[in-house]
């Protein structure tokens, strides 16, 4: 939860030393004025694309938005790392890095999910051959 608070505050100091209001960020954002009360607020959080238009209108990194780090410190010594950097091993840091570039696999579809088809469809087409069958046995 400090982390959230910590977010929510940098971005309203951010707003503020860019002279911005609050519906003004919005409209520069294409988004209510409501989802950034709710990012300063630590409501919730913006999602990634308004993360970037951010830095761009602000003029600095999103490393700088989402950690706080200036870009003078933006390059970090031993001493920076926080604890939950430090637990990384070069082995997870290889999935991790896997696992983040590598493309989601599409799926190829099934014959059945080509054309979804409801039960009510089903008890249809059941009922229409039950009817020929019966006719065809019983007029000929």
């Amino acid at each position: 939860m400090k982390k959230n608070t910590e977010l929510s505050e940098r971005l309203r100091q951010l707003r503020k030393n860019a002279g911005l209001s609050q519906e003004q960020l919005a409209e520069a954002l294409d988004i209510s004025r409501q989802a950034v009360s709710k990012w300063e607020s630590g409501v919730s959080n913006p999602d990634i694309q308004n993360i970037i238009q951010l830095g761009k209108l602000y003029g600095i990194s999103t490393d700088a938005i989402l950690l706080g780090v200036s870009p003078a410190s933006e390059n970090t010594s031993a001493t920076d790392i926080t604890p939950e950097a430090a637990s990384i091993t070069p082995q997870n840091a290889a999935l991790t890095q896997k696992t983040a570039v590598a493309a989601p696999q599409k799926e190829e579809p099934s014959v059945g999910d080509s054309f979804p088809v409801s039960g009510f469809l089903w008890a249809f087409l059941g009922t229409l051959i039950v009817l020929v069958f019966y006719f065809m046995t019983n007029v000929f």
